[in-house]
């Protein structure tokens, strides 16, 4: 199953969650759980996850991405939404947590990020939760980068 959050229409995304996660009740029920995922988009996906495990009786969980918060959309090849589709651009922690149904949600910093990858960070682009684009972006998309008019939680 590839990536969900690029599917063009909820509904297949929606479905490729089902299809990528099959909880085991006997596993879960009445455990704490912790959920690791590489990032959240959207939200939808995180969302469909900690229903199905919380269905699946988990006592409480916790997610945990391994990416900084995504704020930006991507131009650089990886179709990611645009920036008011990105949850983590116009909501803080807590309420995406609620959103998702987690009762917890932490996610690796930037500055972890660059740390594990390697020593010139200057060969990677991070826009994507930096807002710092390395390459000037058309006029028609300057409204876009407008990633930190709310402050987080």
């Amino acid at each position: 199953m590839g990536r969900t959050f690029i599917a063009p229409r909820q509904s297949i995304r929606h479905f490729g969650v089902k299809v990528k996660l099959n909880p085991v009740r006997s596993v879960i029920e009445g455990r704490r759980i912790v959920l690791i995922d590489d990032s959240i988009v959207r939200g939808t996906t995180s969302r469909k996850n900690v229903g199905m495990v919380r269905h699946a009786g988990a006592k409480e969980i916790h997610l945990r991405i391994s990416s900084p918060p995504t704020t930006g959309p991507c131009h650089y090849g990886i179709d990611t939404p645009k920036r008011e589709e990105l949850i983590a651009a116009t909501h803080g922690i807590a309420e995406i947590a609620r959103f998702v149904g987690a009762d917890s949600i932490g996610y690796l910093s930037q500055e972890g990020l660059l740390s594990a990858v390697a020593e010139d960070r200057n060969r990677y682009c991070s826009a994507c939760f930096s807002g710092n684009y390395p390459v000037p972006l058309p006029e028609e998309g300057r409204d876009q980068l407008k990633l930190f008019e709310k402050v987080r939680e």
